[in-house]
């Protein structure tokens, strides 16, 4: 009887270490998944960046990463940087020779481990709710993106709301279509973005010196994007800099040409994508339109007759 009880003691204890040890593996698994990568590209931003980073240490989302990169700054930022990982080890910091915005973000996306991913300009900031509420929208929907509702403008010492195309639709949470940005595409920081729709999609920065590079990457994700939620909750707060993050400040000949010529490879994309004929069309027109708003914005400078009637002629076929 005795030997019963004993052998019956030694089996408790067994299982209840076999489950706790299960529960404690399950507790870390979970709460070491990463659910957003924040990047934060930064170029010379020593007067800001202390407020920006600071910002992300509020986070009220605890299963975040902050992923830094100095782009070949020359100022005092990288030691800014290395302050907040000595006090964060949620900051995971680089330093590289100054390549542009387009490349610093796509390093930090091939470290990012998050389930969504976001970026922060390093002269920005965000309300500490920001990331929390993002994701609680995409992870409700399980959208492709979520999409931030609250953005201002910091200009010397004013702020003002911002506005945006999402305006128009005050009364929705969720989105099914997000091609209505295609012609009027908004900023890369202000949504988060479930990693496997950037993977499975192709979408990435431009690795070129463009500044307005953010153009094209929020283009293909009007694009792609499928399942969008809206956070009404939470804001980012955009820093309006007479200079650009990579030293870029307007756009060339070259830069000009090739804008056009990446309208045309989306052209390309839409061209092979799984959808219907009138889906694709209807992204077609939306894309021909962005192309005249871009020659009118800026090609009045360039205007070289025989390269545009050129430019057109190559898209026989594509439209």
């Amino acid at each position: 009887m005795q030997k019963n009880k004993f052998l019956f003691l030694v089996w408790g204890l067994g299982l209840s270490v076999v489950i706790s040890a299960i529960w404690s593996f399950v507790w870390f698994r979970e709460n070491s998944k990463v659910f957003v990568s924040v990047i934060v590209p930064v170029y010379n931003s020593e007067k800001y960046l202390e407020k920006c980073l600071d910002s992300l240490t509020r986070q009220k989302l605890k299963q975040i990463e902050f992923i830094v990169i100095d782009d070949g700054s020359t100022d005092g930022s990288y030691k800014i940087m290395q302050e907040f990982q000595k006090k964060d080890k949620r900051f995971k910091i680089f330093s590289k020779q100054n390549e542009g915005v387009g490349k610093t973000r796509n390093r930090g996306l091939k470290i990012a481990k998050g389930e969504y991913v976001g970026y922060v300009d390093s002269d920005d900031f965000v309300s500490s709710d920001y990331f929390l509420k993002l994701y609680e929208k995409a992870k409700k929907w399980d959208a492709d993106v979520a999409v931030a509702w609250n953005v201002s403008v910091v200009e010397e010492n004013m702020i003002i709301p911002k506005w945006r195309p999402v305006f128009a639709y005050k009364d929705k949470e969720f989105l099914e279509d997000f091609s209505f940005l295609i012609g009027d595409a908004g900023e890369q920081w202000d949504k988060i973005y479930k990693m496997s729709f950037l993977e499975k999609n192709y979408i990435k920065s431009l690795d070129g010196r463009l500044w307005f590079e953010d153009v094209w990457f929020s283009t293909l994700v009007a694009i792609y994007a499928k399942r969008v939620a809206i956070s009404k909750e939470g804001r980012y707060f955009y820093r309006i800099r007479e200079d650009s993050l990579s030293g870029v400040s307007n756009i060339t000949k070259e830069e000009f040409w090739k804008g056009l010529e990446i309208h045309k490879n989306m052209f390309l994309r839409v061209r092979n994508m799984k959808i219907s004929d009138e889906e694709k069309m209807d992204l077609k027109l939306k894309l021909r339109e962005k192309i005249y708003w871009f020659m009118g914005t800026f090609g009045h400078e360039y205007n070289e007759k025989e390269k545009f009637i050129e430019y057109f002629n190559s898209f026989i076929g594509l439209i």
